[in-house]
């Protein structure tokens, strides 16, 4: 049985930081959450000896090799080149690469260097005459399978690569490739130390731990012989923290409102706009999101939402009491059911011995009941997760509160809550 992937980048452009390789990252991920192991994974100049030698080197191991990059229609696109040269074979164009680009260029280029364009394009519709080509539905150039040596070519493109990913997928599973039982579980709200302190024994499982904005996703692996063990720790976590395992509490607030024909908005100081920038990049949140009010001055507070400019003077921009009057200004001047409101001190400078840098309040409103929550939250992270946690926490509050039970006080900070402001 094939042990794993190696993975291959290569691209000058990527080892000399000109972009950022995000493909090893996306490669990466998907191959763990399906129990897949990647072995090893290099970035290479566009350099012919460097990739075959590599190439080679990953083939004697018994690995499946993943290549990214060189499907291009330049002089240093060489990984067609270079395949063809390893296996004495010889490039033909892909029928379907070719008929597609030969389309693209009739419509799109007018101009007397047509001819000449497209036959610089053909060339990353080339694949060796053994291999089979994987459908590319968003680029030009197809990916390549080779079958005698277990090699996968897909471009350096990341949406090339996701639009590919499905076939290439299907390539892997019908290979014998090792799979090892997987979990990957989010626990929003829980910190390392606490989550670690917490963990059941359980012999041949490998736990990792990536922290979340506000929280930590914990990886479970273990072989075949040990895959209850992955599934009894998994099982204890929910029941651990039944309202805090769930991957994207913001997409389950999304899909609740719309279920429910609830509407939302969102009233941000601290924050500077993450939070409605964060709902937006839902698609079709149109139907369910009113709207954002980045309230960053004090002035802004009271024109946009209406908080008594009394209020901010008595208890400060940064308290409870701006919080609330914040988010149920958002509903009203929204006319949204539900709402949320940030206010706190990013940093590094403002903050004080009562409230300290970090220190933030969050407010949720809602408006079918006409009660509004607060908690104070101390974030002390630096301004970037400071504002990813403060954000986070929003909306896992939101979520609790239209899906929890509140009688089990499943909201890990419901003691912190309030429902006394007016």
């Amino acid at each position: 049985m094939r042990k794993g992937v190696r993975l291959c980048i290569t691209g000058s452009e990527v080892m000399n930081g000109f972009v950022l390789d995000r493909n090893t990252q996306f490669f990466a991920s998907e191959l763990y959450a399906r129990g897949y192991e990647l072995i090893e994974s290099r970035i290479l100049h566009d350099d012919r000896e460097q990739i075959l030698k590599t190439w080679r080197e990953f083939a004697a191991t018994g690995d499946i090799i993943v290549n990214s990059g060189g499907l291009g229609p330049t002089s240093d696109d060489l990984t067609v080149d270079l395949l063809c040269e390893w296996l004495n074979d010889t490039p033909v164009y892909d029928p379907h690469s070719e008929k597609r680009t030969r389309y693209f260029f009739e419509k799109r280029v007018r101009d007397r260097t047509k001819a000449l364009s497209i036959e610089v394009a053909l060339r990353q519709t080339r694949l060796p005459s053994r291999a089979r080509a994987i459908k590319n539905t968003v680029g030009l150039a197809p990916g390549i399978f080779l079958p005698e040596i277990n090699f996968i070519a897909l471009p350096g493109f990341p949406e090339e690569i996701r639009g590919m990913w499905k076939e290439t997928l299907g390539i892997m599973e019908s290979l014998s490739l090792a799979r090892q039982e997987t979990k990957i579980i989010p626990v929003w709200g829980v910190g390392e130390s606490q989550l670690f302190t917490q963990l059941p024994e359980a012999p041949g499982v490998t736990v990792g731990v990536h922290a979340l904005p506000w929280g930590c996703r914990l990886f479970l692996r273990a072989d075949s012989q040990h895959a209850e063990a992955v599934a009894g720790m998994a099982g204890e976590l929910q029941k651990k923290y039944p309202q805090q395992v769930v991957e994207d509490p913001l997409a389950e607030v999304i899909a609740y409102c719309k279920a429910n024909a609830l509407t939302l908005s969102v009233a941000e100081s601290c924050t500077g706009g993450l939070a409605g920038k964060q709902v937006t990049d839902h698609a079709g949140v149109s139907v369910i999101f009113k709207g954002s009010a980045v309230t960053y001055a004090n002035e802004a507070k009271t024109a946009l939402l209406g908080v008594d400019p009394t209020l901010i003077v008595t208890h400060g921009a940064v308290s409870a009491d701006c919080a609330a009057a914040m988010a149920r200004g958002a509903a009203e001047r929204f006319t949204s059911t539900l709402s949320l409101a940030f206010t706190g001190i990013a940093g590094p400078d403002g903050g004080t011995t009562d409230k300290p840098v970090g220190t933030v309040f969050v407010a949720l409103h809602d408006a079918r009941s006409g009660e509004t929550h607060v908690a104070r939250f101390l974030f002390p992270f630096g301004r970037e997760r400071f504002r990813g946690a403060t954000v986070a926490c929003g909306f896992l509050a939101l979520w609790q509160h239209l899906v929890g039970d509140r009688s089990a006080r499943v909201f890990p900070l419901s003691e912190f809550f309030s429902a006394g402001f007016p």
